[in-house]
């Protein structure tokens, strides 16, 4: 599902929250925190840091949420709050260098890509995405396991939308690029 706009209820829960229903706001979470927790952990590659990080996420929010403007823009404000969470703890941490995307990290529904690999080939496709640079892999997670649209992305990082699909190609390309000689190999 690649829309903006969330269902009647959570757009309800978002509205109810922002005049301080903490049931309302649990329910947001309860929505939302597997997805920031998943894409956290596929960038920092601890699960103790994505789990620290979410929940920063969620207290930021909750302060912040009053302030809202539009109750349709919940899910990308959201991930821009963890975005910016994720740059002030690494930061912290001094986790500066590329990571490997850990291999619990499991996506909503496996893609094509997901159907033709098997373990051998999924280890070299942690090692390539560790290879990106972070902000084509914090794009390329995004797209791929929370099937954000590119209007979404480009609103999370604060760029054109052009610039998110182009994060997301490239990405892609490198991921293709890193992955032929082996398929080539195996193939024979």
């Amino acid at each position: 599902m690649r829309d903006n706009v969330g269902s009647p209820d959570e757009l309800n829960w978002v509205r109810q929250a922002a005049q301080g229903d903490q049931q309302a706001f649990a329910r947001l979470v309860d929505a939302y925190w597997e997805k920031v927790r998943r894409w956290l952990y596929g960038l920092t590659g601890k699960q103790h840091m994505a789990e620290d990080v979410a929940q920063d996420t969620f207290l930021k929010a909750w302060i912040a949420l009053p302030k809202l403007r539009e109750v349709a823009t919940f899910r990308v404000w959201l991930f821009q709050i963890a975005r910016r969470c994720w740059l002030d703890a690494r930061r912290r941490s001094g986790l500066y260098k590329k990571l490997p995307l850990p291999v619990d990290v499991a996506g909503n529904q496996p893609g094509p890509l997901s159907n033709l690999i098997d373990g051998e080939t999924e280890e070299q496709l942690q090692i390539a995405l560790a290879q990106l640079p972070s902000k084509f892999r914090a794009a390329y997670l995004l797209w791929t396991q929370e099937e954000l649209p590119y209007s979404e992305i480009a609103a999370i990082f604060g760029v054109s939308e052009e610039t998110a699909r182009w994060r997301v190609c490239k990405a892609r390309q490198s991921l293709v690029q890193a992955l032929t000689p082996y398929m080539q190999y195996r193939d024979q």
